[in-house]
């Protein structure tokens, strides 16, 4: 061997052995979300993880090969769901069930409810196109047909009785609707389904936690959630930072958390425990630019404990005080029903005294 070629084989030798000791990093996006602490995302899944939960993102489909997402996306639809035709399917699959990826899932976008499954709709199939309601309300269908129970739209449409149909059964069959709230000021109309009672709808808030646009719907029932600035997947394997309609994502995957933690909760239950534990912010009480306040995961997970280690299912409902069967004595009980017992035997001994004074007159 040469004294050059000798030379290029050590040089090459000492650059692979940089490659392979040198420490591996994270990528970036994880750090980029900003909202995970204020949302308290380990404590929440100390707790849950949303297994069990399906959740249908009907938009512009999902993208199957993202890693942060492979594994929890179920097989597509009819309207070829597992094709994203923008992105923003996987942006709103990715923050309700991201998992990241590398070591330890460290990298990439971590979603609220990693443990849920989407079930992908595509119904704007082309770019920047809004979606047509009848195509919309068609999607939803599909999605409560394929056992979703929760359905999340990330975009506001015109009215339509065909859209407040689908709507209304999806709900008459025990699935949670959560849709974005209108996020772009002075709107020609007020967006559907946002305005559709009984649907859970997502306000956005920016960093220092204020409404970034007012709810376009006019609606007092919606919760707040982090919608500025938000990083989550794309198609094609990438990233993308948004703001708006995008943290719908979030709320839905907060409704998948409630409904693993509690599988005997109703979905309006489920939607009424995020609005009743929301934090309440601007005027006191529900408002129609607060909604009924800002998600609060802890206070909507009181209650529910981990799962013992090694379970299947990463979260179980515990029995409320309300619901556990408290031994009281009877002289101790303030509750003037449970005398209702001692009624009959007083009327009788009533009359065995009556009947024994007759006697002995």
């Amino acid at each position: 061997m040469s004294a050059k070629r000798g030379t290029l084989v050590l040089v090459a030798a000492g650059l692979i052995g940089l490659v392979t000791s040198a420490p591996a990093y994270a990528d970036g996006v994880r750090s980029q979300q900003w909202y995970l602490s204020s949302l308290d995302l380990p404590a929440a899944h100390a707790v849950t993880k949303g297994t069990g939960v399906v959740v249908a993102v009907v938009d512009s489909g999902v993208d199957v090969t993202h890693p942060d997402l492979q594994g929890s996306v179920l097989s597509g639809t009819e309207t070829a769901g597992t094709k994203d035709a923008d992105g923003r399917g996987t942006a709103l699959a990715s923050l309700v069930a991201g998992h990241g990826h590398g070591a330890g899932g460290a990298d990439g976008v971590l979603g609220v409810a990693p443990g849920a499954q989407i079930l992908p709709v595509a119904f704007a199939p082309k770019a920047g196109e809004a979606g047509d309601p009848a195509a919309l309300a068609a999607g939803i269908d599909l999605a409560v047909s394929k056992g979703a129970k929760v359905v999340c739209v990330g975009r506001g449409v015109a009215p339509n009785p065909r859209l407040r149909e689908a709507v209304e059964d999806a709900l008459d069959a025990d699935v949670l609707v959560v849709a974005a709230d209108g996020d772009v000021p002075n709107g020609v109309f007020s967006p559907w389904p946002s305005s559709i009672l009984g649907v859970l709808t997502a306000i956005p808030l920016d960093r220092a936690g204020n409404v970034a646009v007012p709810p376009a719907s006019r609606q007092t029932s919606g919760v707040g959630v982090p919608g500025t600035d938000l990083i989550s997947a794309t198609s094609g394997g990438g990233y993308r930072l948004q703001t708006g309609a995008t943290g719908t994502g979030l709320l839905c995957g907060a409704a998948a958390l409630v409904r693993s933690a509690y599988p005997q909760m109703s979905a309006e239950q489920v939607a009424d425990r995020l609005r009743e534990t929301a934090t309440d912010k601007g005027t006191v009480g529900p408002d129609s630019q607060y909604g009924a306040g800002v998600l609060n995961l802890k206070a909507a997970l009181a209650g529910a404990t981990a799962a013992p280690s090694g379970s299947p299912s990463a979260s179980h409902a515990v029995v409320t005080p309300e619901q556990r069967p408290v031994g009281v004595a009877l002289t101790e009980s303030r509750d003037w029903r449970r005398w209702l017992v001692v009624v009959p035997l007083v009327i009788f001994l009533a009359g065995l005294g009556a009947y024994a004074f007759r006697r002995k007159a």
